[in-house]
């Protein structure tokens, strides 16, 4: 759901994600945990998907390229609802919350993210640095943090 609008491309990308596991599980080299490289084939499928939706309309931005970012993490208390920031994390605007993921759930790195997405690894720190601030001012105006 994370990479996904609504559950029903969520379900179809799952439905894919498992045909392509299915045709491609010959090639499942075990450097990984099946569900390791099971997680990448899932990803992989909806940030194409994503990326060919969005070839329609090309988007240019100096901000990705040119912004000073920071690269800490936001700091949430402990008994802060984890469901409270996923759904605060889906309203972000994509750009923002596809890096955010991939980061920070998916456990990718910048070089990752950048090659993944296209985009230059001060693109995938800027974009990061813009959704954790977005989220951080989201999070307080819906009064969960401080």
């Amino acid at each position: 759901m994370r990479y996904s609008d609504t559950r029903q491309d969520a379900e179809d990308l799952l439905q894919d994600g498992f045909i392509k596991v299915f045709a491609k599980i010959g090639s499942f080299k075990s450097n990984s945990t099946l569900s390791t490289w099971m997680t990448r084939v899932f990803i992989n499928m909806a940030i194409n998907r994503l990326n060919r939706d969005k070839r329609r309309f090309k988007e240019t931005s100096l901000e990705d390229e040119y912004v000073n970012y920071d690269d800490g993490d936001v700091d949430l208390p402990e008994d802060v609802d984890g469901q409270a920031v996923l759904n605060a994390m889906k309203e972000l605007p994509e750009k923002y919350e596809v890096v955010l993921s991939l980061y920070a759930i998916d456990g990718m790195n910048h070089r990752e993210i950048a090659n993944l997405l296209g985009i230059s690894e001060g693109g995938s720190k800027s974009r990061l640095s813009r959704a954790r601030n977005l989220l951080r001012d989201m999070l307080k105006d819906k009064g969960i943090i401080e």
